[in-house]
């Protein structure tokens, strides 16, 4: 905001600089003002009736003192444009005073560094002569650049309100498309921050009017995205029912069928197992994008939740031929709930296992750091496996994205286990990103903000209904 209202104000600023440059900077031939003018004419008729008769009677000597002041010089000069006293060469007046000399107002013209007004007096004895004003500029180099600090004063303020005009509703929109952007679907821009009866019958913008788009675009998206939630909780359910009969079929089949019919049986089951396990993850993902809040959350130790669910992950390596362990576990308490961390840290551990050859290793991290003067815990997950382009490490967060070259099908997974983890790290106020080690692999870092310090939490048992959920594919 503060960005946009300097703009507005530099361009203001800009334009009047230019409109000043034409106007003052040009040569005046005549005052602009009718009753400084005629206040001036008075003024100098009068003084120069007074110099002229210094003058007839006793020369320069005599007409000196009436010509000069501590900030104003005057020069007397013939209605021929001859200067009499004093004599000041190098100035360029012969124009100014020839055009005086046939007016009955006072002439005026700009240099760099004075201006010089000219008007025709008389003498007493009637002699026509000319009287010449000099006035310097306070500030020479900047005049006709620098407004008085009134008009300073009141384009910043009118400046200061056409800004926030223009920028209240543009941050209102930013606020709304990050909530958006994060999940809250509901959210909406406000047509104004007064009240409604001020501003119900003055006309309508280009902002009001993009208001107006927006509001109608997120409620749109809500109801598409609402739909595409239902219908996936809604098939994910009737898929339930099937499987599980398929489950008792299969058990039948298997009492029942020969030992030539047990491969495509084994076929069937294992096939049965992805879809449910797809199944699993989808009524997951769909339960965490429906969240805003936590609404079971406590104050655990993130030490703690790792030293809990480690032997269950190394469990879970030592089939892959890899190990998991955890390297350094500062003591680091955070606000969340402790179910959902459990998920979020199993899939992205259950990710890095997957693709860690043989003989590696999965490392996991807990420290604590300061951010802004504030302390955050960190929990890193690293393997070293093949990695992820560059290009499509923040694509892997999203559901079913898959990496089609380091990432096959082959591997059981169905890109959804990162997506539920980045949700579930979003509810905790944190951030979730991935980045390719230097020694090669993937690191995935887990940011939330520290919570004051809690009892160490007891061991919690994960109850799991059938075969554990298939993490995602990278």
């Amino acid at each position: 905001m503060r960005s946009l209202i300097l703009k507005i104000f530099l361009c203001y600023w800009i334009a009047a600089s230019l409109i000043i440059v034409v106007v003052d900077l040009g040569p005046h031939e005549q005052m602009r003002r009718g009753e400084a003018t005629s206040a001036l004419a008075s003024t100098l008729r009068i003084h120069g009736r007074f110099v002229a008769q210094a003058y007839e009677a006793g020369g320069c000597a005599a007409a000196v003192p009436l010509l000069s002041d501590s900030t104003n010089t005057m020069i007397l000069a013939t209605d021929a444009g001859t200067m009499v006293c004093p004599v000041e060469p190098g100035d360029n007046l012969h124009f100014l005073m020839k055009r005086a000399a046939s007016s009955d107002v006072p002439i005026a013209i700009n240099f760099h560094r004075f201006q010089v007004v000219a008007l025709k007096v008389s003498s007493p004895s009637g002699k026509p002569y000319l009287l010449l004003l000099k006035s310097k500029y306070s500030f020479p180099l900047l005049s006709g650049l620098v407004p008085g600090g009134t008009t300073v004063v009141i384009s910043a303020i009118v400046t200061l309100l056409l800004g926030i005009l223009v920028a209240m509703p543009i941050r209102r929109l930013r606020r709304a498309a990050r909530d958006i952007a994060n999940g809250h679907l509901e959210a909406r821009v406000q047509w104004s921050s007064l009240p409604r009866a001020l501003t119900r019958h003055l006309p309508t913008d280009v902002l009001d009017a993009l208001i107006v788009d927006f509001n109608h675009m997120a409620e749109r998206l809500q109801t598409l995205v609402g739909a595409q939630r239902l219908f996936f909780r809604d098939v994910s359910h009737e898929l339930r029912s099937p499987l599980a009969r398929l489950a008792v079929a299969l058990e039948l089949a298997r009492l029942a069928g020969t030992e030539s019919m047990s491969a495509p049986l084994d076929r069937i089951d294992e096939e049965a197992a992805r879809i449910n396990d797809l199944v699993s993850q989808l009524l997951s993902l769909s339960y965490v994008e429906t969240l805003h809040d936590l609404s079971q959350s406590t104050i655990l130790s993130l030490r703690d939740l790792v030293d809990t669910i480690l032997p269950d992950f190394q469990y879970e390596a030592s089939s892959s031929q890899c190990r998991v362990i955890a390297v350094a576990l500062d003591e680091c308490t955070v606000q969340g709930d402790p179910v959902m961390l459990h998920r979020a840290l199993e899939n992205v551990v259950r990710n890095a296992i997957r693709y860690t050859p043989e003989d590696g290793v999965v490392e996991i991290l807990v420290e604590r750091i300061e951010r802004n003067g504030s302390p955050w815990a960190v929990l890193r997950v690293r393997d070293n496996g093949p990695g992820v382009p560059p290009d499509e490490l923040n694509s892997i967060l999203l559901p079913f994205y898959r990496v089609d070259k380091s990432r096959q099908r082959s591997t059981g997974g169905f890109g959804v286990g990162l997506a539920i983890a980045d949700r579930a790290v979003k509810l905790h106020a944190g951030e979730i990103t991935a980045s390719n080690r230097a020694e090669g692999g993937l690191m995935v870092e887990m940011i939330f903000p520290c919570a004051e310090p809690a009892p160490r939490l007891p061991h919690f048992p994960v109850h799991r209904r059938g075969p554990p959920s298939v993490a995602d594919a990278k």
